[in-house]
Parts: C-alpha cells; sequence; structure tokens
C-alpha cells in the first residue's frame, strides 16, 4: 500500500492551476515530498515494530486467546495505547498528505487505508511471534482510526482529540515503548471554547481545554484517572504550511499542565505539571 502511494501520479501531470505544491516543481515538491514522508513515517514504525518485538522471535502462525478480559490484562492499557496508534497513523498521513497539496478526500481516504491496514499487518506480525494475532489489538486500532473519520466528517467530533503523553526516565539504558505503561498517560482532551454557548465562548481563551486521562501505576496493578487542562498548541501565533503541520503533529501531545490524578484508595493528587 505504501508502494503504490509512493509511485501513484509521480508522472502525473500537475492539475490546471497555479498550486505551487505539485509536479511544477518536480520531485523535491512538497506534493511528492509529502509522500516520501508518509513511507518514511509508518515505514519507521513497522521497522521498530520489528526490532522491538519481532526480531529473533518467528514461529509459526498462531492467535491469542486471552483469558483475563479486555479491561483486566494490562488494565487495558495496551489496548488504549493501539487505539492512539490508530488515530496518530491517521492523523499523520492525512496532515502529511493536505501539507503536500493532495485533495482533501484523497488525503482523508489514504489515511484511513493506511491506518486500518497498519493496524492489520502489525497483528499478523505478532501472529509469527510470541505475541499471537490478538483480533481486540486490531480492532482497538481501528477505533482509533473510527475517532478520526467522526473527526473529518462529523464537525462536533472535532472538539475531541485524542493526546498521549510519556515520561521515560533516562536511568532506563533502552527505550522500548511498551516496557511499562505505568510511563504512559492517554487523554481525551476538549476544545471548550467550541463547545460553550455563544454568550460564554469570549470567556474561555482558544488555547486552553479540559483533558481527562487514563493511566496505570505500581507496575500496572492500579488503574488511575486524571482530570487536567491541556493546550491547543494549533492556537499559537505562528503561521505558514510547514509551521501549520508542525502545529497539528505536536498537537496530538499532551505537554505538562495543571491537574489531578485520581485513584481507587488513595487521596487526590494535584501536579502543577502533570508529566505522570
Amino acid at each position: 500500500m505504501l508502494a503504490v502511494l509512493l509511485a501513484s501520479e509521480m508522472c502525473a501531470q500537475p492539475a490546471a492551476g497555479p498550486d505551487s505544491t505539485q509536479s511544477s516543481h518536480g520531485f523535491w515538491s512538497r506534493y511528492n515530498l509529502s509522500k516520501v514522508a508518509t513511507v518514511a513515517l509508518v515505514g519507521g514504525i513497522f521497522v521498530y515494530g520489528w526490532g522491538v518485538w519481532w526480531k529473533n522471535d518467528y514461529r509459526s502462525f498462531r492467535f491469542w486467546y486471552d483469558t483475563e478480559g479486555v479491561f483486566n490484562a494490562h488494565l487495558a492499557m495496551d489496548k488504549v495505547g493501539h487505539m492512539y496508534t490508530g488515530y496518530f497513523i491517521f492523523h499523520a498521513t492525512n496532515d502529511i498528505l493536505r501539507w503536500g497539496g493532495h485533495d482533501e478526500d484523497v488525503a482523508f481516504w489514504w489515511a484511513t487505508g493506511i491506518a486500518s491496514f497498519h493496524a492489520f499487518m502489525v497483528e499478523v506480525g505478532d501472529g509469527f511471534s510470541e505475541y499471537g494475532f490478538d483480533y481486540k489489538d486490531m480492532l482497538s486500532n481501528w477505533a482509533g482510526v473510527g475517532l478520526s473519520v467522526l473527526q473529518q466528517k462529523v464537525p462536533f467530533f472535532s472538539n475531541v482529540e485524542m493526546k498521549w503523553s510519556l515520561y521515560y526516565p533516562l536511568t532506563r539504558k533502552t527505550f522500548i515503548i511498551n516496557d511499562l505503561y505505568d510511563y504512559h498517560i492517554y487523554w481525551l482532551s476538549f476544545r471548550v471554547n467550541s463547545l460553550l454557548p455563544q454568550s460564554l465562548e469570549p470567556l474561555w481563551p482558544d488555547w486552553l481545554q479540559v483533558a481527562i486521562g487514563y493511566s496505570s501505576a505500581d507496575l500496572v496493578t492500579r488503574r488511575e484517572y486524571i482530570l487536567g487542562f491541556d493546550y491547543n498548541l494549533e492556537m499559537l501565533p505562528l503561521e505558514g504550511a510547514d509551521i501549520n503541520l508542525v502545529k497539528k503533529l505536536f498537537n496530538m501531545i499532551h505537554l505538562p499542565a495543571p491537574g489531578v490524578k485520581f485513584s481507587p484508595g488513595r487521596p487526590p493528587e494535584f501536579r502543577l505539571f502533570l508529566l505522570n
């Protein structure tokens, strides 16, 4: 699928009009570079996954049968992580292709297809390793793609964004993204300014959002729920095609902000700059 994207329209004539992003500027136009960037991004994710999960672990294909239940195994942190992965790949692909000047519908369908296909292929890779093919992981990825599709097609859902924050101690010698889920927080961030009645909208800053987070603690044995603030980086007063792409990509990351952590059997814990 990525090869098809890279090859598609490389030799096509540019559309009529002054669109400088297309092939009138040759191979190094943003139009073509956006394809290369998309292939590099998704290909890089596959290579990383191979090195972390599949390298030196080839075995006969098998399915994974989970007896703990979706919400008990790893406290569902892995499933939420899969959902964010599908969400991230969709948005990164869509934003990069739109930056390159691709038609909105073309970018949308490529993003949908690539993110969905990635979810399937990762599970195929898992099927030939100790992990096994887990359809629930694949469905979790597709849930992230589904949220992304709703954001694109139903205006209301554009007010809800999925974000991720990661605290990874420098004392750990190797970076394995799912080495310990306690380092992760997954967020749903709400654009309050857009959800308020028109009479109240001027009272809330455009750049300030409210977020609900989910994480784990004590070696993935205790659930944590977080209520805090978030920043809409797309509201930064900087403009231009390149900087807008950077703002969109970094806006999928939750930066440290005031928040309160809640966990069963423990008092609420306030942090001025909550990272983990």
